[in-house]
């Protein structure tokens, strides 16, 4: 889709679960107005070998009257779904990590530069500012940890 682009603000690693993960670095980095990354490296201290056991929950809240409510926006898939996945455009978001199913405990995971891109994202999400929140869980019970990416939807003005 090409209607909206996303204005990066900003993003952060939060809810880091230290008895589930040893979260080495967990850091966004904003390069100019438009360039906004997510750098981790972690260690599991669990195995995730398969959707059962690792999901990912994603979260969209607007910013309404003064504050993030929570949106349209709210699905969970499975850790391994997701990586394989070619939508929302995850192949391009992890073209710089090691991930790959099944995920073991006491591996160096990590994912450098990584930045959705409104291009292969769903068509016709609201205009304004959002927080995209992206829960890691483990059996579908515990937070691994967290990233919150905030962040604005734009339509460009078109005059014909």
């Amino acid at each position: 889709q090409t209607l909206y682009k996303f204005v990066p603000d900003h993003c952060e690693v939060k809810n880091v679960n230290r008895s589930l993960v040893d979260m080495k670095v967990g850091k966004c980095y904003k390069l100019s107005r438009t360039e906004l990354y997510l750098n981790v490296s972690f260690y599991l201290r669990v195995d995730i070998p398969n959707n059962h056991v690792g999901q990912i929950l994603i979260t969209g809240y607007q910013f309404r009257s003064n504050e993030y409510r929570e949106g349209p926006i709210r699905f969970m898939m499975g850790v391994c779904s997701a990586l394989s996945s070619k939508d929302f455009d995850i192949p391009h978001m992890l073209s710089n990590s090691n991930f790959q199913c099944p995920i073991r405990k006491g591996v160096h995971y990590y994912a450098y530069k990584v930045y959705p891109n409104a291009t292969n994202m769903p068509p016709l999400i609201p205009e304004g500012k959002w927080k995209i929140q992206i829960d890691y869980m483990y059996l579908n019970r515990y937070t691994t940890f967290s990233v919150e990416w905030y962040m604005g939807i734009e339509y460009p003005i078109i005059f014909g």
